[in-house]
């Protein structure tokens, strides 16, 4: 489809930019964890990841599902020749998630004045402030997810992926530096919001320009737009439910780690899940890569097309990512040596958490599809499900195994919840892989065959070190990808990177 705007070099590209920001964001989210693991020790780790936790899910909540419906609406609106639709969209989601942050900072202002006990040993200060930065945080998502609707590849990774944790990084390292403790690295972790914030907002005011500027047709009709501004808010409010519920997926379990066994059992499992989620930058640069390709496909009623797309990718990211499990799975104490002393004791949780991971991921990009379907309402329901599965396995088996009971409890509920949305997408929705899944196997069976073969060989035969894991990547990536590229057209790699 031809466009206005820039973003005609395809998806492929789309999604490298997206990976290799997400994974250098990635990379220093770890790095992060283990210079704080290193200096605050178990107990210190998991006092900050349970601050970083409510931050994480209160600005999710405030989000409101607008960042989605930003990308759904935003991404369509060129589809159907409606350009001029772009400003009123982004209000419509500027403006009331701007409110729902200053509710939040009025609840934490007044739950701390009456009950001071919640600030658990920090400056009561530090918390209202961390709440003021929600509400940046969020608008920080929406204006983002308003760049990704409107065709611009690079702006997201650039500031979400790359500035903010660089920018976290060097503030956590001159914290530390100094000596500091558990608030003073809390402080240096929020103080980059606000200029995250500036810079996306300039950048959204930049883009509007070009696409409503080049615009020759007016401003809809009051009645459309009051049309339009039920249809997104519908749409979003659903997916900003269905978003709490995620988000608290995500972090509920360190939660009641935290409150069912130990601060410091905490610190372990949080380190754990950051190394599980890792490897999730690839399902997010597929997510942001093909988000407003599917919309504008089953916008213009074309489920083959979403089918395509969906088959690539999900051999793609299967391809890509289950190396990255299967090593985590074979040499996890290693892995997790490097952020201390005490943290290695997580090995089997996350053994346990990157094979359900794995699992996951070979699904695709079906929670995309949902979404850019129009179902927020479906995944609502299966985000709840999962929530109330997960708590109450966690309430039974946190007491009796730990952080491993956590780690089942979480691969179970994630297992159960990808099945459920491969269902809905494709048998409900009808949109399927168009080549079948002789990819998406042929990249599980390949990353077994080398990868899992072999490292499990080399577990056995050297032991699990260091030193014995750097040499394995070197030897196991060579084999990968030398087997892999006469395999490339089978596994639809040329396929994808010609998609447009």
């Amino acid at each position: 489809m031809a466009d206005t705007r820039a973003e005609s070099r395809g998806i492929a590209w789309a999604g490298a930019v997206n990976l290799l920001g997400g994974a250098a964001g990635s990379m220093i989210g770890l790095l992060l964890a283990a210079i704080v693991g290193r200096h605050l020790g178990t107990t210190g780790a998991g006092t900050y990841f349970l601050v970083v936790a409510v931050f994480m899910i209160a600005s999710s909540v405030a989000e409101l599902g607008a960042d989605t419906g930003q990308v759904r609406f935003v991404s369509a609106a060129p589809a159907v020749d409606r350009l001029a639709d772009l400003p009123h969209l982004i209000r419509l989601a500027v403006v009331p998630v701007a409110y729902t942050g200053v509710v939040i900072v009025a609840v934490a202002l007044g739950g701390l004045t009456a009950w001071p006990s919640l600030a658990a040993g920090l400056p009561p200060a530090l918390l209202v402030t961390a709440a003021a930065l929600v509400v940046l945080s969020s608008l920080t998502a929406v204006l983002l997810a308003a760049t990704r609707g409107m065709g611009d590849a690079l702006i997201y990774p650039l500031l979400q992926n790359i500035g903010l944790p660089v920018l976290r990084l060097v503030a956590v390292i001159v914290a530390v530096g100094a000596g500091v403790e558990v608030s003073g690295v809390l402080v240096s972790w929020l103080a980059p919001v606000p200029v995250i914030f500036l810079l996306a907002a300039a950048a959204v005011v930049h883009l509007l320009r070009r696409d409503v500027g080049a615009n020759r047709s007016g401003p809809a009709p009051k009645a459309q737009r009051r049309r339009l501004s039920g249809e997104f808010w519908a749409f979003s409010g659903a997916r900003g439910f269905s978003a709490a519920v995620e988000i608290l997926l995500e972090w509920s379990d360190v939660l009641l780690v935290g409150a069912l066994a130990s601060p410091a059992e905490a610190g372990v499992y949080a380190v754990v899940t950051r190394c599980a989620r890792a490897s999730e930058v690839v399902q997010s640069a597929a997510r942001i890569s093909v988000g407003p390709h599917i919309s504008a496909a089953l916008a213009r009623k074309d489920p083959r097309e979403a089918g395509e797309i969906y088959g690539l990718v999900s051999a793609a990211m299967t391809w890509l990512s289950w190396p990255f499990f299967l090593l985590l799975a074979i040499f996890g104490d290693s892995v997790l040596s490097l952020f201390g002393p005490g943290f290695e004791t997580g090995a089997n949780a996350l053994a346990i958490l990157g094979l359900a991971m794995a699992l996951a991921t070979a699904a695709g990009t079906v929670q995309t599809i949902l979404l850019m379907g129009g179902r927020s309402s479906w995944q609502l329901a299966d985000k709840s499900g999962a929530l109330v599965l997960n708590v109450g396995l966690n309430i039974v088996l946190i007491p009796v195994w730990g952080i491993t009971g956590a780690a089942v409890a979480w691969a179970v509920t994630l297992v159960v919840d990808t099945a459920i949305v491969v269902f809905q997408v494709q048998r409900l929705m009808g949109v399927r892989p168009s080549a079948g899944n002789q990819p998406l196997l042929l990249a599980a069976g390949l990353a077994l065959a080398v990868v899992g073969t072999l490292g499990t060989a080399a577990r056995l035969l050297f032991g699990s070190s260091l030193p014995v894991l750097g040499v394995t990547i070197v030897v196991l990536a060579a084999a990968y990808l030398a087997i892999s590229w006469p395999l490339r057209h089978r596994l639809g790699l040329p396929a994808l990177l010609a998609f447009r």
